[in-house]
């Protein structure tokens, strides 16, 4: 069986974790699919400022740990460059690539991609025991049949799938103000004012400025 062409390009790609500019281009997407999904949902594809890749399973009775729309989360695999871009492509804008009928098969949660914009997110599974594509947005989820590129999804999931390492909760890692600002020594004070930001913290004497740069999250 040959390497299907979009598993070549993720590979030559890997390294390319460059910027990319957010684009609409609606009428070029498939119509099954942009009538299928909310026309926000499809928005935040198109338009996403970023793109974030969670591997997921089926969450076993009585699991208690991290969930991604009800699917257990088993790992980080990345943040999406110029990969958006070639899964667009592939799996949205060729109407061939996407079948109607009905699979005669049962979907197998295996890597999750979350397109945020904004505070707004939508997000799309890809299983390759059942080749299909599923779109949750807002509580809604439309699954796609995707057997005719069964190669493409395959490729997909091998490919993220080995890049992954354990997941950790952002929520923890305090990286993040609320309006998505990186935290840093200079901005750090801010997210320790108490809720009732009307009531003033005692002064505090004056010390030597903290040293500038962005935190660091120590990998093992």
């Amino acid at each position: 069986m040959k390497t299907s062409r979009l598993l070549s390009v993720c590979v030559a790609a890997s390294s390319l974790f460059m910027p990319y500019k957010a684009y609409a281009q609606t009428e070029s997407v498939n119509p099954y699919i942009s009538k299928s999904i909310p026309s926000v949902a499809l928005n935040n594809i198109l338009n996403s400022e970023t793109v974030f890749c969670y591997t997921v399973k089926k969450a076993p009775e009585g699991y208690n740990g991290y969930t991604l729309d009800q699917m257990a989360i088993t790992g980080y695999c990345g943040r999406l460059g110029v990969e958006k871009s070639l899964i667009i492509n592939e799996f949205f804008k060729k109407k061939e690539n996407i079948s109607q009928s009905v699979a005669n098969c049962q979907v197998e949660p295996k890597i999750i991609f979350r397109f945020i914009r904004g505070v707004d997110s939508t997000d799309i599974l890809f299983s390759d025991t059942c080749p299909s594509m599923t779109i949750f947005y807002g509580g809604t989820v439309k699954s796609f049949n995707a057997e005719p590129v069964q190669q493409s999804v395959q490729a997909v999931v091998e490919f993220f799938s080995k890049g992954k390492i354990n997941f950790t909760s952002p929520a923890l890692l305090n990286q993040l103000m609320p309006v998505g600002v990186a935290v840093n020594n200079q901005n750090k004070s801010s997210t320790e004012q108490p809720t009732q930001f009307w009531v003033q913290p005692p002064q505090q004497p004056s010390a030597k400025p903290a040293a500038q740069g962005w935190n660091r999250i120590k990998k093992n």
